[in-house]
């Protein structure tokens, strides 16, 4: 069910942060990930984490493909 609520919730933004998932469904990094990695391996789902330099902390978004995709994450 939360995963279905989770692929809804990206699909609808298109572009999520990881803060704003964790927000908005009340979970801690640790609890999302697992939930995620079945989402990015169904081929909708994708990540990018951009690393924005040593000083600030890198930022994580998942997007929403309408076409299945080869699951991957990208850095940025």
């Amino acid at each position: 069910m939360i995963l279905k609520r989770l692929s809804a919730y990206i699909e609808l933004h298109q572009r999520v942060e990881e803060s704003a998932l964790l927000k908005e469904f009340r979970l801690h990094k640790n609890g999302l990930a697992p939930m995620i990695e079945i989402l990015i391996a169904s081929g909708h789902i994708q990540k990018t984490v951009n690393n924005r330099g040593e000083r600030l902390p890198a930022q994580v978004f998942y997007s929403w493909h309408e076409k299945q995709l080869i699951p991957m994450t990208t850095l940025l």
